[in-house]
């Protein structure tokens, strides 16, 4: 867990979601008030947030104390207690919709990747990240993603170098691009990772057997999909990217790769209903 970028992200969220401060809970009340209660689940779920909302809470100090009922990975129930706190109250009130929001987001997509990771695991595949990450909160999906049991490889644009067909008519053609990234990078090639995205069996034959680590195969039909597996006879493992789920065909299990990203899975994803209850 990246903590600096978690609270850079928590920081801006909250300058735009209470801008200079929270006019509904400073009118009912001039002075902080204390305060009893809990958030309680309202759905089924997979819970994960727990280390995030704590440094949500860390701006309180010790004017509120938070006692967890739930950790992240837990199942959760309808009705179920996820956290009690007594205190300032007006700053659990006044972060009440982030509150709601990081947990039923992680939480949400922490239990569809459990889902699809059990069904790739009957299947003899495993779970990565899609290309389809949410831009700035994909620092929160990562952590939800691996909480459910999936792998999260990439982290940012610097850990390994990804082309796409953009990449490479910019660069102006394939040959181009990779002479070019072999000037540019030299001996650290030995440690740097070239993925390339390929969106047809056409293109995959292209670039089989050319220097890359891994190859991606994006957007692919079912026939594009057979064509690569049962006649192209690929080199390396590559990583099939599904729109959905229900993609995945009986006949993958014998092709040769191991990971499967689901696209579907940060497009589209279930959130965790919960509720704040003051008792005091």
């Amino acid at each position: 867990m990246d903590i600096v970028k978690i609270r850079n992200l928590l920081n801006w969220m909250q300058s735009i979601e209470l801008g200079p401060g929270d006019l509904s809970t400073e009118s009912i009340s001039p002075y902080a008030l204390h305060s009893e209660g809990l958030i309680q689940a309202q759905s089924t779920g997979l819970f994960c947030g727990r280390n995030v909302l704590e440094l949500l809470f860390e701006e309180s100090g010790k004017q509120i104390n938070i006692d967890w009922k739930i950790n992240d990975g837990d199942s959760i129930e309808p009705g179920d207690t996820i956290l009690t706190f007594n205190g300032k109250g007006a700053d659990i009130l006044k972060n009440r919709r982030l509150i709601r929001w990081i947990i039923g987001r992680m939480s949400g997509l922490a239990g569809d990747v459990q889902r699809a990771v059990q069904f790739l695991k009957s299947n003899g595949k495993e779970l990565v990240e899609g290309i389809s990450v949410v831009p700035i909160f994909e620092v929160l999906d990562e952590i939800a993603f691996e909480t459910g049991g999936g792998y999260w490889v990439r982290h940012g644009l610097t850990d390994s170098i990804y082309i796409t067909r953009a990449h490479i008519h910019y660069a102006g053609g394939i040959d181009a691009c990779l002479r070019q990234l072999n000037d540019e990078i030299g001996d650290v090639r030995k440690t740097v990772k070239i993925e390339i995205e390929v969106n047809t069996a056409a293109q995959f034959e292209q670039l089989n057997e050319l220097d890359y680590d891994k190859l991606h195969l994006v957007n692919f039909s079912e026939e594009d999909i057979r064509v690569v597996f049962e006649k192209l006879n690929p080199v390396k493992k590559p990583i099939l990217h599904l729109a959905t789920l229900k993609d995945f065909k009986n006949a993958y299990v014998d092709y040769f790769f191991k990971y499967c990203a689901i696209e579907e899975l940060h497009r589209n994803f279930s959130f965790l209903d919960t509720s704040l209850i003051f008792s005091h």
